[in-house]
């Protein structure tokens, strides 16, 4: 099996971080390294951590991309799997997780099949995938596991807070970008991997229970203001250029839906303040698009992600048809 380093990012957790870090340790075979890399936490949530666990802390909270690539720094292990606090790994993710990134020396990744802690019979991601429309999909979330088809898939990238990487190929494209500071950064590593020709595969076997914006909360106004702030910056810096001159529209169009959507569910300021926010960090977000290292054809790539984009239509399809099916039940 390839030698993994854990790295868990933690920022407030509380107790959370216990139960992770409990079945980081219990995992078998054993990980490499396994080290916490802490945001600046007031809780007292990293001050006493189990034997055989190591601590970085960091000066200030910079986000989760920074804290991951402080800790791809920090480990040496040729394999990386990144937890958020919020994640369990059930008995033998580790071992199916690294077998299949050694099985396959073509992967820059490997996608973790994430369960909802409060209902594990149910799936938050098996992945994320980008639709045609330009829209972030978590794949298969809120599905039963039972009705899923056996056997591993292609996927863009993993889910950021449950994901095993390859260390050469975070290497090869400069590691996380760390101005979103949260969300869209697993988007963006994972199109930066898939252009520099690494592919992602879901491992059915490597199961793990994830609570979900633990710290953050779901829909709270910074959850929002990120995810509305990150969208257009991440496509035009990472997206292949085959594909945003195919659609440039929905390179505008993509944030202003998502903006609505969360002006709808009770936070249009922080929608508002997100699209504002956006138009500041484009300039940036273009002078990363044009140092991103030489890695093969822009046309390959564009062919390799657009495949991926119409299985998330696909999948995206499937998800509403469930929710209808849901609520149809009396």
């Amino acid at each position: 099996m390839t030698p993994v380093a854990v790295v868990v990012v933690n920022w407030n957790s509380g107790a959370l971080l216990d139960r992770c870090l409990a079945s980081v340790l219990a995992q078998e075979p054993a990980p490499a390294e396994v080290l916490v890399v802490d945001n600046a936490s007031t809780d007292g949530s990293a001050g006493a951590l189990p034997p055989g666990v190591r601590l970085l802390r960091r000066a200030g909270n910079g986000g989760f991309a920074a804290a991951v690539n402080d800790g791809v720094r920090a480990t040496a292990a040729p394999a990386v799997l990144v937890l958020n606090p919020d994640t369990q790994l059930l008995p033998g993710c580790l071992a199916a997780a690294a077998a299949r990134l050694s099985a396959e020396p073509d992967l820059g990744s490997v996608a973790l099949r994430v369960l909802q802690a409060g209902d594990p019979t149910r799936l938050d991601a098996t992945g994320i995938g980008l639709t045609s429309k330009f829209g972030q999909i978590n794949l298969d979330h809120g599905l039963r596991e039972a009705d899923l088809p056996p056997g591993s898939h292609e996927v863009l990238g993993p889910l950021g807070g449950a994901a095993l990487w390859r260390r050469v190929a975070l290497e090869r494209v400069g590691l996380l970008c760390e101005s979103y500071f949260l969300y869209w950064e697993d988007v963006d590593i994972a199109l930066r991997v898939n252009r520099a020709g690494y592919a992602c595969r879901t491992e059915p076997a490597a199961r793990v229970l994830h609570v979900g914006s633990a710290t953050v909360g779901r829909w709270s106004a910074q959850n929002v203001f990120c995810m509305v702030r990150n969208h257009a910056p991440c496509l035009l810096a990472a997206c292949p250029g085959p594909l945003l001159r195919e659609r440039p529209h929905w390179l505008l169009l993509a944030p202003l839906r998502a903006a609505a959507l969360y002006a709808s569910r009770g936070r249009p300021l922080a929608a508002l303040a997100g699209l504002l926010a956006c138009l500041a960090l484009l300039p940036a977000a273009w002078l990363r698009r044009r140092r991103l290292p030489r890695t093969g054809s822009s046309h390959e790539a564009a062919g390799r992600v657009a495949t991926l984009m119409r299985a998330a239509d696909g999948n995206r399809l499937q998800l509403r048809a469930a929710a209808r099916a849901t609520v149809a039940v009396p």
